[in-house]
This record gives structure tokens, sequence and C-alpha cells, in this order.
């Protein structure tokens, strides 16, 4: 996958009508996470095994950064799907769908080589996962590691510019807590329902429970300004769907709980009055082309979400990706 992330929402038109819009666009952008509270394989420090020693993480993700950069170079899925999965491959195997579609500068960026440097990893004692963050380019990643047999596989990359609160650690290990484990209004696998609450009904059900942050407002915005794009003559809305890989992910902070989840929605356009056919964009035209009265397209993605002990849990990032259209 691209190492440059984007929540991306479809743009379209009416094809019996001159309009266009944006329903939703913006990038994330860099942030340093804390160092010094997780292991490092700088640190030349004795560490407890966890279910990979920082060395062994260290090549995993040496192998994913080589995979990936040749993957991206002759747009080879198949290879890519050796080092990701759930959402994250979603994502990757549409972006080289969508390929054609890009600008010149977005494929010569896709194209470009990237590596991790200055990393930093959240190692649990036991389980099949573990996170990880490291700069790449102007970029500050997050991410997480998920073992599928005898391969690691990358299944979370957030790009989050709001300070994190630093995971606990014990004897060189990340402490891990429960999906279901309280943390005032909700735990930490109910958050995902509350995040897609906030593009369904702009937070009229569960997603009262989540703090108002800057994502909070801009996935509000994004469902608020959902008609914008095609005027009075066509509604648009949102509805769950379910996550390509459903696992949350969990490590303990020392105000409560940072949690890692899956998200995934579909966006339905229909026209309101006959005649009426609405243009795909782009992206969307790669799965089909035609115009037609309703076009419903699938995004996959992932949040990072803080849920502190004593107030709401907050969005701290979130992405999405076109992955179908039909």
């Amino acid at each position: 996958m691209s190492e440059t992330l984007s929540r991306q929402f479809a743009v379209r038109t009416l094809s019996l009508v001159a309009m266009t819009g944006i329903l939703a666009s913006c990038t994330s952008s860099s942030h340093q996470l804390p160092h010094g509270t997780a292991t490092s394989p700088s640190s030349g420090s004795a560490v407890p095994t966890g279910v990979v020693v920082p060395r062994q993480a260290d090549k995993i993700l040496d192998r994913y950064q080589q995979v990936n950069n040749a993957a991206n170079a002759t747009r080879d899925a198949s290879l890519l799907a050796t080092v990701e999965a759930g959402q994250l491959y979603a994502q990757s195997k549409a972006e080289l769908e969508q390929y054609d579609t890009f600008s010149k500068k977005r494929k010569k960026e896709y194209r470009a080589p990237f590596f991790f440097t200055k990393r930093t990893f959240y190692i649990p004692a036991r389980g099949t996962w573990f996170a990880a963050s490291a700069n790449s380019g102007k970029y500050r990643t997050f991410m997480v590691f998920e073992k599928f047999g005898s391969r690691w596989k990358k299944v979370v990359d957030l790009l989050p510019d709001r300070r994190l609160p630093p995971p606990q650690i014990k004897n060189g290990l990340a402490l891990t807590a429960g999906t279901y484990e309280v943390s005032d209004t909700l735990s930490p696998t109910p958050v995902t329902v509350a995040i897609e609450d906030l593009f369904t009904t702009g937070g009229k059900k569960s997603g009262r429970n989540l703090s108002v942050t800057p994502d909070f407002k801009a996935i509000v915005k994004t469902y608020r300004e959902r008609n914008d794009a095609l005027g009075d003559r066509a509604r648009v809305n949102f509805f769950p769907t379910a996550p390509q890989h459903p696992t949350v992910y969990t490590l303990r902070t020392r105000t409560g709980v940072l949690a890692i989840i899956p998200l995934a929605h579909k966006q339905v356009s229909v026209v309101k009055h006959a005649n009426l056919q609405i243009t795909p964009t782009e992206a969307e035209s790669v799965y089909q082309s035609r115009p037609r009265p309703q076009i419903v397209s699938e995004f996959q993605g992932s949040a990072l979400v803080n849920l502190p002990s004593d107030s709401r849990p907050e969005i701290l990032d979130y992405e999405y990706r076109l992955v179908a259209s039909r």
C-alpha cells in the first residue's frame, strides 16, 4: 500500500444536471509518537520474550517494506497479499485497480520506494499481533502486524496527527486490555458502531457517546453535507457493513485504553426523480462505468481511538478507502 493515505469519499455528478461537488476530503498529517516508552531495536536492553522479540519485529518491518515496494513498482496484488491482510489489503488491492485514474504526480509518488526509520515496537506478552510506529517520509505511521499461519502481515496503517497516550510497558512488554473492558460509556468493540453512527445518523444514536474531537466533527460534517454534491435531485446515505477483518486491538495506557478498531460502510446514492442517472467518479468507474439511478460504493477503513477511564472515547485518527462500487 502507498504510505500516503487520505480519507476518500465519492464525488459524483448527475448526468442530466450540471452539478459537481465534494462530499469530503482530508489528508492526515505527520506526528511524532512519544519515544522511550516501548521496546526499540536500538535500545540494547534485555527484554522478556513476547509474541516476537524486537529483532524479529525489525525483520518483519524490513520484509514488509521490501515486498510492498516491489509490489507497488510492479502493481502486483498477489505479491502484496503475502504481507498485507484485512482492510489494509482490501484498500491496497483497490489502489492497484484504480491506479490508471491517478494523476501523474500521484503515480510517481506511488511507485517511489519508502523506508521505515525511528522504529518503536509495542509487543504484547501473548497473542498473534504487535503494534509499531515509525517514520516513513514526512509521516509518522502507526501500524499493526498480525500472524496468519507462518506469515506476519500488516493489517492496520494509520497516520495520527494528534498526540497519542503512550501505551503502558511492563518488563519491556506492552500491556493489553479486554476488547469489552468498559471505559466510561463505551468499550473498544462497540466503538465501531458508534463511529459508523456518525456517518449514518450524524451521531443521533450511539455516536452521542463519543467525545467531540476534530475527527468527530469531520465525520458529522460529511454526514450533513452528503447530499450537497447532487443537490435536491438525489439523496446520499451511509450504511454500516462488515469489515474485511473485524479484529479489535487494544493497548493499555496510564489513563485507559488505546484501541485500534475496524470500520466499513456503504455509500448509497439514489436519484429522486425518473429519467435521471448518476455519473460515477473515475474511481467508481473502474468497477462499473455506466451512469445509473443508484450507485452503491463500499469503503473499508480503521480508526485509532483513545478510551479514557473517566471520559468519553475520542477518535484520534480514522481513514477509509473505496474498495468496490456497483
